[in-house]
Order: structure tokens, then C-alpha cells, then sequence
């Protein structure tokens, strides 16, 4: 995965499921529950661009939403 420049860095106290970092962590094969988190983060911020950009070429073309990403 990417990664992030230290200018672009802050401290910030958040609690959250450690479960699921521990599943992000596995999954995305991070080294710390940072990089674990951080992979979230990015794949969440991915998985958006890539809905706006089925959401502008819905209709068009022989395109087919064979996964159902565009339903909501």
C-alpha cells in the first residue's frame, strides 16, 4: 500500500474495535495496527472514487453492474 508523508500526519485519539484491525491487518498484511488502519482508510477512500465513477457512466454503453454497486 501507499505510503502517507509525515506533513500530512495527526495525533488523534479514536477507539475503535480491535477485532477489526486485527482482520484488516490480516487482510491487507500490514505490519502495525497504523498501517493497518491506514489501509482501511485507503481502500474505503478507493472504493468510493471507483462508485462515483460507475455512477457517471451508468446507462452508458454496454457496460453491465454485474456486482450491484450501483444500487444504493
Amino acid at each position: 500500500m501507499s505510503v502517507t508523508s509525515k506533513k500530512n500526519l495527526s495525533v488523534v485519539k479514536i477507539t475503535l474495535d480491535l477485532s477489526k484491525i486485527n482482520k484488516v491487518k490480516n487482510i491487507t498484511k500490514a505490519q502495525s495496527y497504523d498501517e493497518a488502519i491506514d489501509n482501511a482508510l485507503k481502500i474505503v477512500i478507493d472504493n468510493n472514487t471507483i462508485h462515483r465513477r460507475l455512477l457517471s457512466i451508468r446507462g452508458k454503453g454496454k457496460i453491465q453492474d454485474v456486482y450491484n454497486r450501483l444500487q444504493s
